[in-house]
């Protein structure tokens, strides 16, 4: 027997939650996850073993969709087969939802793409690398000066038009897998998750870093006209402050290879890069169209 996939519906809530709490909350309250249904797959025993869907991302030149693949234990031995029966739901979503006007990528992290034999065998291709950089706590801090002409405070974004600005200025710095949308900051900003540290020139929002409570200290951009005066160095030891402060030991946050600024940067505030994931992708191609009623063509 083989397992089965369906898509997410209401009857389907509770039991999905209990796989993956990010899943349902990311469906149930976030509009920009309106547009597509999440795959469930079950298995002989009508468990659920996993939920597949999609996150969008924008990038210059072509959309961007990430793969998520949550799974539970009874999917521990079966992964394989999992990627198998997800991987034709993804395909269909990428081309029913990708931009017409642009090239679209389906990305993936280890996870998904497995095996060297299942992404050669579907056509992934090396895309970008990231490390994973860490940080212990309890090592000294280093001390910065507060850049001189800054305000540098905690940053609510009460209203409306201060996210949709936010988000704006932050996707300048931020596109492919790691766009974000003004849906999904509101979504984040629900919980408690999230504490976003931003620097000001008068009102004019310049800098920023958000801080989550796993110990994160990402999503740092500073705008050109401030950068080399330390600013960024100062938002990043006030993440540290913060998790500090509530009695965390450790950070972390993913950095792409590339970035070597950002890379020397983070070097310079004491962490380290001892693990490299690597990022897979494969061009999706616009759908076939479908052949009008009474023109049959047979092969």
């Amino acid at each position: 027997m083989s397992l089965q996939v369906r898509s997410y519906c209401a009857e389907l809530e509770e039991t999905v939650k209990n796989l993956s709490h990010k899943a349902w909350i990311l469906f149930k309250y976030n509009k920009d996850y309106d547009h597509q249904r999440m795959s469930c797959v079950f298995n002989e025993d009508e468990n659920l073993i996993s939920v597949g869907y999609l996150r969008h991302g924008i990038a210059d030149d072509y959309d961007v969709f990430e793969v998520e693949m949550p799974t539970n234990e009874l999917a521990f031995n079966r992964m394989d087969e999992v990627r198998r029966a997800l991987y034709p739901t993804f395909i269909d979503t990428c081309q029913n939802l990708r931009n017409p006007n642009k090239k679209t990528k389906l990305v993936a992290w280890k996870d998904f793409y497995g095996n060297r034999e299942f992404y050669e065998e579907k056509g992934f291709s090396p895309y970008q690398t990231y490390y994973k950089a860490q940080r212990s706590l309890e090592e000294p801090i280093p001390e910065v000066r507060t850049p001189v002409g800054v305000n540098v405070k905690y940053h609510p974004m009460e209203s409306r038009e201060e996210r949709i600005q936010y988000t704006e200025l932050e996707n300048q710095f931020y596109q492919g897998v790691v766009y974000r949308s003004v849906n999904m900051l509101e979504w984040m900003m629900g919980g408690p998750e999230l504490h976003t540290i931003s620097a000001f020139d008068g009102d004019k929002l310049v800098g920023s870093v958000m801080c989550w409570q796993t110990g994160a200290v990402e999503r740092l951009f500073v705008i050109p006209q401030w950068r080399n005066k330390g600013l960024g160095r100062f938002l990043i030891t006030k993440g540290f402050e913060y998790h500090m402060k509530n009695g965390r030991n450790e950070v972390e946050t993913l950095v792409n290879e590339q970035n070597a600024e950002a890379v020397s940067l983070l070097e310079s505030m004491g962490y380290n890069f001892a693990v490299k994931l690597k990022l897979m992708s494969k061009d999706i191609k616009k759908k076939d169209p479908k052949p009008p009623p009474g023109n049959i063509q047979m092969t």
